[in-house]
């Protein structure tokens, strides 16, 4: 018998647990043993690329952790590492050494053992792969097969975050026979790993079904039999079919419908704090923006507080740096930036651009939040000559051309993928990661703020370290 979840979730922050622990949240009651039980969670953006080394895509990433694991992994608060496809390891005293002994029994999702040679493969990969994720392993000096079912890295420097790095997507472990037979467009396509779930169907741009890894290590795990993503990009259609029932789940619920869907019967509403940062990305390499007084004029010109108020109904907090409170090295004394008008007309007279210039912002059709956002910048940066137009288009086609760095403005976000800082960091301010959040920021500013950003990777004093990021 097949049935469908008894209770409908919107889920209305960015997520920062797996979607394979959606069956317990919502609560569903404990069926028969002949039924099969089907979830079906809509979504406003499908996946593109799921090769845990080349995406840093949320969409993609919250997938990915339904299908592969790390030798370690990160406990549901995201607060703690814990055993994944290694149930125990132990640190030498210098604390270069770390031998990982591998869960016995543990199975790919296709019923094949996991080896020492896929742990091998997998980090290897991870580790000299040129993607998003470049550098965040190079305190890795060897890999080796310790013996007894063992895997030994061995590192070249201390690492604060180096358990948190093997506990990433990106440092999943998959069957190096598989990978090797399908490539890296395979790869993409359909990973192999030791989750509780596997990709069995994925029709683009409309919908992806996962079913139960029956190999799955952990007893009783994963509770749902099967889970449907469907694309439905509109933000109010979304909400539409959560009510009437024919979706159980929508993410990206619009702040202004939560207090109307926490009314409704039927309907839980799960809040909590999360990781997820918005921003407004200035190309640095466009013709105007090139120009550090312009950026500042323009941060000066928004006033975030409005935004917060009237996109996201207060529900957000007012930001100075790309690290959220939760992060473990938030920064609470840096000073706060308010509206300042003729300060940012100072600075573009001085910048030679007193009488304005254009500027595009590119947005995704069907997302309210981000077009409300843009509409607003639109009028606040007129009042120092700036024209602001706005672009709706093809959300998958906004985002390639940010990446690509075909772009003047942006609205992004970031959230946090590990236990550690230096994900965030890396990613802001270490060009080679990802062109400082493809900002394509690069001036001796960039330069200073990657050298103090190495610095705190690298440090085991907690102090020496907060100091480090505080500065960066």
């Amino acid at each position: 018998m097949r049935r469908k979840a008894s209770k409908a979730l919107a889920m209305a922050l960015a997520l920062t647990t797996t979607l394979g622990s959606f069956g317990g949240m919502t609560s569903v009651a404990a069926l028969a043993e002949e039924s099969y039980e089907v979830v079906t969670l809509a979504r406003d953006l499908d996946s593109n690329n799921l090769d845990p080394v080349m995406t840093a895509d949320n969409c993609d990433i919250w997938v990915l952790n339904m299908m592969v694991e790390g030798l370690v992994g990160t406990s549901d608060d995201g607060q703690e590492i814990i055993p994944a496809v290694a149930d125990t390891w132990e640190v030498s005293d210098d604390g270069l050494v770390y031998t990982f002994h591998l869960r016995d029994g543990i199975k790919f999702s296709n019923g094949d053992d996991v080896t020492i040679e896929d742990c091998i493969y997998s980090i290897d990969r991870a580790k000299n792969a040129d993607g998003p994720w470049i550098g965040m392993l190079d305190m890795i000096e060897t890999i080796e097969d310790g013996g007894d079912n063992t895997i030994v890295i061995t590192l070249n420097t201390v690492s604060p975050s180096f358990l948190s790095t093997l506990a990433m997507f990106s440092s999943g472990i998959m069957q190096k026979s598989y990978c090797e037979e399908v490539g890296e467009d395979g790869i993409s396509a359909c990973p192999m790993g030791t989750g509780p779930y596997v990709l069995t169907e994925w029709d683009r741009g409309e919908k992806m079904v996962f079913t139960k890894n029956e190999y799955y290590w952990e007893e009783g795990k994963p509770e749902v039999d099967e889970i449907d993503m469907v694309i439905v990009a509109d933000d109010n259609t979304r909400i539409m079919q959560l009510e009437s029932g024919q979706i159980d789940i929508a993410t990206q619920v619009p702040y202004s419908r939560i207090d109307e869907l926490t009314a409704m019967d039927g309907i839980n509403v799960e809040l909590f704090d999360s990781t997820d940062v918005k921003f407004v990305l200035l190309n640095c390499q466009s013709e105007y923006l090139q120009d550090k007084r312009v950026r500042q004029a323009l941060s000066l010109a928004t006033d975030k507080a409005a935004i917060n108020t009237a996109v996201y109904f207060g529900y957000g907090e007012l930001a100075e740096t790309f690290l959220s409170p939760s992060a473990p090295h938030y920064n609470e004394d840096l000073e706060t930036t308010e509206v300042d008008i003729e300060a940012a007309k100072a600075l573009m007279e001085e910048a030679g651009y007193a009488d304005g210039f254009p500027l595009t912002i590119e947005v995704g059709s069907g997302d309210t939040a981000y077009l409300q956002i843009a509409t607003m910048l639109q009028a606040e940066w007129a009042e120092i000559g700036v024209t602001l137009s706005i672009q709706q288009i093809d959300t998958a086609t906004a985002r390639q051309n940010w990446k690509d760095g075909n772009y003047d403005v942006y609205i992004s976000y970031m959230t946090s993928d590990m236990t550690d800082t230096s994900e965030l960091a890396g990613l802001w301010c270490i060009e080679e990661q990802a062109h400082c959040w493809r900002t394509y920021w690069n001036d001796e500013d960039q330069a200073t703020a990657e050298e103090l950003c190495k610095l705190a990777n690298s440090e085991m004093d907690e102090t020496l370290r907060m100091e480090y990021y505080c500065e960066m």
